[in-house]
């Protein structure tokens, strides 16, 4: 029969009409002579015709649909005629044009040969020497190397002076005269000395032509001196032994980790000085090192040039920051209006910028900043100044630089993205997974009996950061690194620390420790060499017997080390560690069929979804010969697929791209995958390893696996504290529909559809939440929240919650309250809405305790401030501690609430913790690590609760933290790891302070958990790829919500509405009861005495976890139980 779904109605089909069948209503059948469809009006006998209308009624005519589909068939090919037709008309005029432009200028080209000719035999008869040709030298040195002829020999000469004055830093970068940088790296005065300062270089090596002029002040004087990347003094380079030496393009090696020179020498020595790079060093990556340490956009920018006209675009509001000095910030704001079309002729070295000028205000429009500027420059000094922001350089029609952009700069229709984003992923994940390098030739001897290791011939070995390292002999053998990995005889990483210039066999701990010194170069397990990275006729001694290393490979197919070469060609590439897919050859389809969890190498990890259909191939084109080519099967990070791709396709992925495997004849080539995920082959399921050309994998990265693993299972926490995120008790208010997201329930992610929860009241539910609105009548009730095994499906872990319901106060009391927190609270927002609702429920006049905020919304929230910094004299991030007495070193909330006359503190909420997981190297935290952020709050609360410092009667309610949002284009998968974090420092928490754990006065309240994860946050709309102009949302934070987010941490809905998937935004702060307290005659405080009902079973499907009410409601409660005092 037909099926209810939602809030309608589906009719069932049931295909071809049998006239012996009986029907029910609403079922649709196909009747085959006429092609015709047919809906049951009601209960149908059997052996009833079609065309008795009681019972049937007709739904669809097939004679009228072919009838439509001829017409605009014969249409469509009445209009391809004629398009051919005037087509072919076309190409015959183009083609007898060109026979006539060719006939002409075959006639031209026969008469300037005989010119040619001529000339060449009258400049030979006038040459002074028989033996040469001077004419015809004269005429080819006209011609430069890319076979560009120009006008006369002396045009070509003079261009290569040219290209030798760009060369010369120093004619472009300008000297500072009367000074010269001394030996801390600083600029002194001193007459008759001039200075190149902070000339940005790149490479080893610099090359001089022209005097250094001998230092006499102190010994410790360099002429070269080195400074870093920051800009901080490494030391000197060079010293002239004596008087004014000429040095004739002369090259100094340079201190390593050179970015910035400084060289001073006498001024009469200046003009005609030159500073060159090493020839094979580029411009861009100067102006690139120079230029990204000093600004950025928060933004994204559009520009478009053509011959005569330069576009520039701001697509939106964004700004523009920078540090002109390496410390002052400053940031200014560009809006859409400031876009503008400039005349220009692109040519040689020029540049786009904006500028900050001062405007007048024009009614109507926005108020504007600056303009943007398009010249012609090649003294960089001169664009990266205070009051300039260089958007992007150019020479001629070539992209040099691009300014970083968290959204990326377009030019001409190619985004060149965020190059400082990558950077900080580099730098961020290089402590934990070190880099590659890559052995060309040389020796190694290494000795197991003796324990050492030893380069016994240089080693030249190229990398993945720079552009290669010679690897010195060493005087003597270096002892091998002791550790139990070693001792058991367990594989170790051969790796190279670039801080000692040695190399040496690490354990996963010693390699980890070595950051970004650390560079891979094998594994090295039972005499063999595992995944190495090196040259096969590398010569390699072991325990005294010579080999080349590639006798020493596991296997010949084991060497699944891409050459640099290769890996410029192939892009990324991605690991996977479990999941399904299919590939269809037959039907030329490709399907994940499986979840798939990916371990790129640039990221974390990262969730390759299951596909509802089949998706085409992207190469599917068959041989000539037969049978198909040779094929790239890749990830698609612009459309979250797996594919197959010819060469040309895959490169057109661009940094999209990741390399999983080669596809030919149904095997696996090179084969970036665990043997046992499933790959279904044509119908036909197999195991990945069954399909491998040889029989293992061929690439394991393991630590990348080790520290995915890690970071995504349970481990031994799970045991400890659990995986049910939630305190003891939900709170929420009579008339305000109180809503629970299943997906923040869990503490990892992943877990889908694995949570029920039992209740004894009519609570509704939808796909995201659990909703429930109490009224006058209603009074508190219990539930249980159960996980289920994801294997059995049986109950794994139960957890007993209070659903405690709240009412308004028949007598109106008057309290102190006071918010602190992070940037969650010093937004001004959370603690606006609160007051806003207790103010509009009339039942509470609240006196605001705080020094920060408007005055309708006063707090004492810090932005950047964890726990520990609100238990010291801190100065952090342009705020200090309000609740500090200077004088006796300690907090004292009584002190601080007379200097700023306050009467005290009643209710005390608190919403810290986010910033003591989510600031240091690791986002990955372990209950013994977040203990220390327990024990910090317990300090705190000792001294609110103090009899001398603060006040024992107050109620002090903690917060849980929310775990941020499901993805962020600003920290990607790493979100997995920091919602498991942020989720063990909750449970912690909970087990420390609820329900009076710890203090009788003291609980938690889930204000974070109440965050919906997918809707609370802000977002852009972006399009999905570049062919296709459709848009989806795409998160720009994933731990700072949206407005309507801040407001829903204040309350979860507004009273008397049924806001549902928007306010289950974000919830900064959500309120919990504390205690309930009677007063007896004598005003002795005592529990009362409640009857709470058993639950009983109903069944919600987990999507995100169920939280107490907002910050309004813990009030409520708290007020509620106050009236008895």
């Amino acid at each position: 029969m037909s099926e209810y779904i939602g809030n309608r109605i589906v009719p069932r089909h049931d295909g071809v009409w049998d006239s012996t069948k009986a029907y029910e209503p609403l079922i649709i059948v196909y009747e085959e002579g006429s092609g015709d469809s047919y809906i049951s009006r009601k209960d149908v006998p059997a052996g009833t015709g079609l065309n008795q209308k009681e019972y049937w009624a007709l739904c669809a005519r097939f004679s009228e649909q072919v009838a439509l589909l001829r017409e605009e068939t014969d249409g469509q090919v009445a209009g391809m005629q004629k398009l051919t037709t005037d087509t072919l008309n076309t190409m015959t005029q183009r083609t007898e044009a060109a026979e006539d432009l060719t006939n002409s200028n075959k006639a031209a080209l026969e008469q300037r040969m005989e010119n040619i000719e001529a000339r060449q035999d009258a400049n030979v008869s006038a040459s002074t020497d028989s033996s040469a040709d001077y004419a015809a030298e004269m005429v080819d040195a006209r011609v430069d190397d890319t076979g560009r002829t120009f006008d006369s020999a002396g045009s070509n000469v003079r261009a290569l002076g040219k290209a030798r004055t760009f060369q010369n830093l120093a004619k472009s970068w300008g000297w500072r005269d009367n000074a010269f940088v001394n030996d801390a790296g600083a600029v002194t005065s001193s007459q008759n000395w001039s200075t190149l300062h902070m000339v940005p270089v790149t490479g080893g090596s610099i090359l001089i032509h022209g005097a250094l002029s001998y230092m006499s002040g102190k010994d410790t004087y360099h002429n070269i001196v080195c400074f870093d990347r920051s800009k901080n003094y490494l030391g000197g380079a060079f010293r002239a032994p004596e008087g004014n030496v000429f040095y004739d393009y002369e090259e100094f090696s340079l201190l390593e980790g050179t970015c910035f020179v400084s060289i001073s020498t006498s001024t009469r020595n200046k003009d005609g000085f030159g500073l060159y790079l090493h020839p094979d060093l580029r411009p861009a990556e100067v102006l690139s090192n120079y230029a990204t340490m000093w600004q950025w956009i928060n933004g994204a920018v559009e520009i478009t040039y053509g011959s005569s006209l330069v576009t520039v675009g701001f697509l939106q509001t964004c700004y523009v920051c920078r540090r002109p000095n390496g410390n002052d910030y400053i940031q200014t704001k560009v809006n859409p209006e400031d876009s503008a079309e400039v005349e220009f002729t692109p040519k040689g070295w020029w540049a786009v910028y904006f500028q900050d000028e001062e405007k007048e205000a024009v009614e109507g429009q926005p108020e504007s900043f600056g303009s943007v500027h398009v010249e012609s420059n090649t003294a960089w000094q001169r664009l990266f100044t205070k009051d300039k922001f260089v958007l992007a350089v150019f020479y001629d029609g070539l992209v040099v630089y691009v300014a970083p952009a968290t959204n990326g700069v377009t030019v001409n229709g190619i985004d060149y993205g965020n190059p400082a984003k990558v950077a900080y992923r580099a730098d961020s994940y290089a402590s934990h997974l070190g880099q590659e390098i890559y052995l060309e030739y040389g020796e190694i001897t290494l000795d197991m009996t003796a324990r050492t290791i030893q380069v016994t011939d240089r080693i030249l070995a190229s990398c993945n950061t720079r552009q290669f390292y010679w690897l010195e002999e060493d005087e003597e053998p270096i002892p091998l690194l002791e550790s139990a990995a070693a001792a058991a005889h367990n594989m170790l990483i051969l790796g190279y620390d670039s801080g000692k210039d040695q190399i040496n066999l690490y354990d996963n701990a010693q390699f980890k420790e070595l950051g970004v010194n650390g560079y891979y170069i094998a594994s090295f397990y039972q005499d063999r060499l595992w995944n190495p990275h090196m040259n096969p006729s590398l010569s390699f001694i072991y325990n005294g017997e010579k080999y080349s290393a590639g006798e020493l490979f596991q296997s010949d197919a084991l060497n699944g080390y891409i050459e640099k070469r290769y890996q410029r060609m192939l892009g990324s590439s991605m690991y996977l560690s479990g999941g399904s897919f299919a590939i269809d050859q037959e039907a030329g389809t490709m399907q994940v069929t499986g979840r798939i969890l990916g371990v790129p190498e640039n990221y974390h990890y990262v969730w390759i979804h299951e596909q509802e259909e089949a998706v085409p191939m992207a190469d599917n084109t068959p041989l000539s010969t037969g049978g198909y080519p040779m094929r790239i099967l890749a990830y698609n990070w612009g459309d979250k697929s797996l594919n197959l791709y010819n060469e040309s396709g895959f490169k057109a992925l661009g940094m999209n791209g990741y390399y999983i495997a080669s596809w030919y004849s149904n095997k696996l080539y090179n084969a970036h995958m665990d043997p046992n995920v499933i790959v279904t082959v044509n119908g036909t399921e197999y195991k990945a390893g069954d399909l491998f050309d040889t029989a293992s994998s061929t690439y394991v990265e393991k630590r990348y696996q080790n520290y995915v693993a890690q970071a995504i299972s349970d481990g031994n926490d799970g045991d400890t504290l659990g995986d049910i995120v939630t305190p003891s008790h939900w709170d929420c208010m009579e008339g305000r529909q109180f809503s629970m997201f299943f997906d923040c329930l869990s503490r990892h992610e992943g877990r889908m559809n694995l949570y029920r929860v039992t209740n004894s009241k009519s609570l509704t539910r939808n796909e995201y939440c659990l909703n429930y609105t109490p009224t006058a009548e209603d009074t508190d009730f219990n539930v249980n929240v159960i996980r289920l095994d994801e294997n059995t499906m049986e109950a794994r872990e139960t957890k007993p919650v209070a659903v405690r319901v709240h009412h308004p106060l028949k007598t109106k009391v008057v309290r102190n309250i006071c918010i602190c927190g992070d940037s969650l609270v010093d937004c001004n927002q959370v603690a606006t809405e609160v007051y806003r609702l207790l103010a509009e429920d009339g039942d509470c006049e609240v006196n605001q305790v705080g020094t920060r905020g408007p005055s309708n919304g006063k707090h004492e929230g810090r932005g950047s401030w964890k726990w520990k910094d609100y238990l010291a004299d801190t100065d952090y991030a342009g705020k200090t501690n309000a609740f500090w007495d200077k004088e006796k070193g300690r907090l004292d909330f009584q002190k601080y609430c007379s200097s700023n006359g306050f009467e005290g503190i009643d209710y005390f909420l608190i919403a810290l913790g986010t910033n003591d997981v989510s600031q240091g190297s690791n986002l990955y935290r372990t209950e013994a690590q977040v203990e220390k952020f327990v024990d910090q709050a317990k300090q705190f609360v000792d001294a609110l609760l103090d009899p001398e410092t603060g006040y024992p009667d107050c109620k002090i309610g903690i917060g849980l933290c929310g775990p941020g949002s499901d993805y962020s284009y600003l920290v990607n998968s790493s979100m997995g790891i920091f919602r498991k974090s942020i989720n063990t420092l909750n449970l912690a928490m909970i087990k420390a302070f609820d329900e009076g754990a710890y203090k009788p006065n003291v609980t938690c309240f889930a204000h974070g958990l109440r965050t919906d994860r997918r809707l609370a946050f802000p977002y852009t709309e972006k399009a999905m790829t570049d062919r296709f102009s459709e848009t989806s949302r795409t998160l720009t934070n994933s731990i700072h919500p949206s407005v309507r987010g801040y407001q829903a941490l204040g309350s979860p809905e507004s009273k008397g509405k049924n806001k549902t998937t928007e306010i289950r935004a974000a919830r900064k702060e959500d309120g919990r009861e504390l205690v309930r307290r009677d007063a007896d005659a004598k005003g002795k405080l005592l529990l009362p005495e409640t009857e709470v009902p058993e639950p009983a079973a109903v069944e919600i499907r987990q999507e995100a976890p169920m939280q107490p009410a907002s910050m309004e409601e813990f009030l409520k409660m708290t007020e509620e139980l106050s009236k008895f005092n």
